[in-house]
């Protein structure tokens, strides 16, 4: 594969310094923030003496200003490390060397990158969770974790971009010649996680792996609202039509599977779960039996008021379960060695 615009603006040094920079930051900001009820105690109820001849105004001033600066050093950290983190990202120079690998293949539209590239909303109780419970994680970042324990998770990266995003590790294909590497992918992968939305592209991904996947390997991960999903399911049937008809024209052994019906978007059960729910930017996905019969499960996790560090992360992995479990336990895709998962995710 070529090289791309995007591989020779990477930094890995700079990008070293950059994390180190950011974290250095983050802590710092940590500690203005903690340093809230030591300076009340210093400016108004024990002051020492020198203190307690600055005017009112002014140790008001000092009380609120140290946490905003806190607040702001922590924000410019949190930038400066995923900056750091973009420098230091791996790249797939060729698609080809993932072919004695297990992989996942994550497969979106470029739109959905701006909103994968932010952090995971805040589970609710602010006041009363951890501050680590997301440590500086994008939404992509967020899901490859989870799905890392399956295999390299691996997407294409948008044509052009100066840096990749982090989370799966991008490739990059021509604009004019991107069809049949896709297609040659989808094939390998021992699952395929596709996030449904209207666009040309990602319904083409869809009635590929239609086409040319186990059922059980292929996830919808539902990101959209119910409005771009129907216009999703509307497309899919179009482009199905068309393709179906048009190779099934051209020979017998042209053979397509009946498109499966995908479900509706139904709210998650209401049930006797503890705490609040928390609205997470992943609403679902849509699984597949072997015969094409779709089921659509719901996230909807429900944090409780007062939390230790893993606890939200727990969470959500006990939600992926229905979703991943299944994947674990399918065999390797096209001959492939089993996968022995990295120390740290097993």
């Amino acid at each position: 594969m070529r090289r791309t615009a995007t591989q020779g603006e990477q930094r890995p040094p700079w990008g070293y310094v950059l994390v180190f920079l950011g974290w250095t930051l983050r802590v710092l900001g940590l500690l203005l923030l903690f340093s809230g009820a030591a300076l009340l105690e210093n400016l108004f109820v024990e002051p020492p003496a020198d203190t307690a001849l600055l005017p009112l105004g002014s140790r008001l001033l000092i009380l609120f200003s140290v946490p905003v600066a806190g607040s702001v050093l922590f924000y410019c950290g949190g930038r400066i490390l995923m900056r750091g983190k973009q420098h230091r990202a791996p790249v797939i120079t060729s698609f080809g060397d993932l072919a004695e690998e297990r992989y996942l293949l994550y497969l979106r539209p470029f739109s959905l990158d701006s909103e994968m590239a932010l952090p995971p909303p805040d589970a609710p109780g602010a006041l009363t969770r951890s501050p680590f419970e997301l440590p500086g994680l994008t939404n992509e970042e967020f899901l490859t974790r989870q799905l890392s324990r399956l295999g390299r998770v691996v997407a294409i990266g948008r044509p052009g971009e100066r840096l990749p995003l982090i989370g799966a590790e991008r490739g990059y294909l021509p604009l004019d010649d991107w069809q049949d590497q896709v297609s040659e992918l989808i094939r390998g992968a021992h699952a395929v996680l596709l996030s449904a939305a209207p666009g040309a592209g990602t319904v083409w991904e869809f009635t590929e792996a239609l086409r040319t996947l186990d059922p059980a390997r292929l996830v919808l991960l539902i990101y959209c609202g119910p409005e771009d999903y129907a216009l999703f399911r509307v497309a899919v049937a179009r482009e199905y039509a068309v393709r179906s008809s048009r190779e099934r024209a051209w020979g017998p052994n042209a053979d397509w599977p009946p498109l499966p019906r995908l479900p509706d978007l139904s709210p998650p059960v209401a049930g006797e779960a503890k705490g609040r729910r928390w609205d997470m930017t992943l609403k679902g996905a849509v699984v597949f039996d072997h015969a094409w019969r779709a089921e659509f499960i719901a996230f909807a996790p429900h944090v409780p008021r007062l939390r230790p560090v893993w606890t939200v992360r727990r969470l959500v992995r006990r939600e992926l379960e229905p979703v991943l479990g299944p994947l674990s336990r399918l065999p390797p895709a096209r001959g492939r060695a089993p996968f022995r998962p990295p120390p740290e995710s097993r």
